[in-house]
């Protein structure tokens, strides 16, 4: 290491290039993006210029988020007869089983669209919940998931590895063609919860934001229970979620 050239930590550089640092380790891991090791831990240090090489060679791996171009006038996906902009981050909150199923299958009806990909990430038996709904008005609805329109999914168990998940897949799905992308998350129901407090889904929130949102051509509506959560508490949710005061999609209390 050379003492005129800075190196950036893996923290800095997540921060620098807007990605998560799973998706650091894993390039490095598989030789796609330039590190050197330093110390007896063999921790990860990076220059700024093989970073920025990093972005022009895979540019929608970086910070300019420049994932495959969508029509001009096209940049907005319309939910219950309302346009919501690509980066749309709304907290959707219930307060019955019924009412968490209705509110997720309308959004889901609403974003499976030619050249959309829909994301549906909850635990196993309100998966199975929400699509026995959907399917009353979307009887092509196996269809859809056998052509990866509707990708299924569980929560990871660590904020970072779901960062990646979403990441991996959004790539994915931008590449392979989709201009409009939407996820709906009954965030506080699976493995990403277990034992954590409202702090540590705000904090996941923000950072979905920063490293997601903003980067993609998607729109995301976060499903929590207000049956779990003081109102301070519900306060902070909504406080990470702004576009809900925006776009008042359906009921946000059901």
């Amino acid at each position: 290491m050379r003492e005129s050239e800075e190196f950036l930590n893996i923290k800095q550089a997540a921060r620098y290039l807007n990605v998560s640092e799973t998706s650091l380790r894993r390039w490095t891991n598989s030789s796609r993006m330039a590190c050197v090791r330093v110390g007896g831990k063999r921790e990860r240090r990076f220059r700024r210029a093989d970073l920025l090489a990093f972005v022009e060679e895979h540019p929608a791996a970086g910070a300019a988020g420049a994932v495959r171009s969508h029509p001009a006038g096209d940049r907005h996906t319309v939910i219950a007869g309302i346009p919501l902009p690509h980066g749309s981050h709304l907290c959707g909150l219930y307060a019955s089983d019924r009412g968490r199923m209705q509110q997720a299958a309308r959004f889901l009806a609403d974003g499976l669209r030619p050249g959309s990909v829909c994301y549906l990430a909850a635990a196993p038996d309100v998966r199975d919940h929400i699509l026995a709904h959907l399917k009353e008005g979307c009887p092509s609805l196996q269809a859809n998931i056998d052509a990866g329109r509707l990708v299924l999914s569980e929560y990871a168990a660590s904020a970072d590895a779901q960062y990646d998940y979403w990441e991996t897949n959004f790539v994915a799905a931008t590449h392979g063609g989709a201009h409009s992308l939407c996820v709906v998350g009954d965030v506080m129901g699976g493995r990403l919860a277990q034992g954590q407090k409202v702090d540590a889904a705000v904090e996941y929130e923000v950072g979905y934001d920063r490293l997601l949102a903003q980067r993609f051509p998607v729109v995301t509506l976060c499903q929590y229970d207000v049956r779990r959560f003081a109102g301070l508490d519900i306060l902070k949710l909504l406080g990470c979620h702004q576009d809900t005061f925006r776009y008042p999609i359906a009921h946000p209390l059901s």
